[in-house]
């Protein structure tokens, strides 16, 4: 599961790019059909200060997938739609946290865009932004993303992370506080959610490090 959190906050770590840099990795990786609307998509998240990154990286893994050229340009369409809903949520959090009239950070942009398409609620993400506005929200955001994924109640298993920012965690340890919650649910005994919660709660600040074959980068997501 650390693995997989890893990949998928590596895909925001890239952030910013030159949009002409991603448009001139599409051709002859994409279907032909499909590259006219995804460039114009491209360009449409350049003119409003979108990151591209996230529509590139659609783009090429629906196309590895063999995906057909109508569900590509459907699947990246709903992906910028994403990032306009993740800015409108940015811009929330910093407005929130009195940064007003400031240039919104293309990663947390692009890392909100990422936990909205896990399908993590946008009140969930608005409330994790607000927590630490300064602070790059890519690993509390998939962290959540892959508790509720899991079945966790989404209310109780931000409240858990909230808690162990407060006492001090930051960046990966909330990964490793996702992944603690994860195995407490797996022990024999047949525990619930909310046991496994409530157990990773009395760990805290002292949640083990998840085993991981990834290198932690100094810098993960925004």
């Amino acid at each position: 599961m650390r693995c997989r959190l890893a990949v998928a906050l590596a895909l925001v770590v890239a952030i910013p790019l030159v949009a002409q840099n991603g448009a001139t990795r599409l051709p002859g990786r994409v279907p032909p059909a499909a590259l006219p609307a995804i460039d114009s998509m491209i360009a449409t998240a350049v003119a409003e200060s979108l990151p591209t990154e996230p529509l590139v990286q659609k783009a090429l893994e629906g196309s590895a997938k063999s995906v057909p050229a109508d569900r590509l340009v459907t699947a990246v369409r709903r992906s910028l739609q994403q990032l306009r809903q993740a800015r409108i949520i940015v811009a929330r959090a910093l407005a929130a946290g009195g940064q007003v009239n400031q240039p919104l950070p293309e990663g947390h942009v692009a890392a909100v865009g990422a936990a909205l398409a896990r399908g993590l609620p946008g009140s969930i993400v608005q409330k994790l932004l607000g927590m630490a506005p300064n602070e790059p929200p890519g690993p509390a955001l998939h962290a959540a993303a892959d508790m509720v994924a899991h079945h966790f109640d989404p209310d109780s298993a931000t409240d858990l992370l909230v808690e162990a920012h407060q006492k001090g965690l930051r960046g990966v340890r909330l990964l490793d506080v996702a992944v603690a919650a994860d195995h407490e649910l797996q022990r024999r005994g047949g525990r619930t959610p909310a046991e496994a919660l409530a157990h990773v709660r009395a760990m805290l600040p002292n949640v083990p490090a998840a085993e991981s074959a990834v290198t932690r980068r100094g810098t993960i997501g925004s």
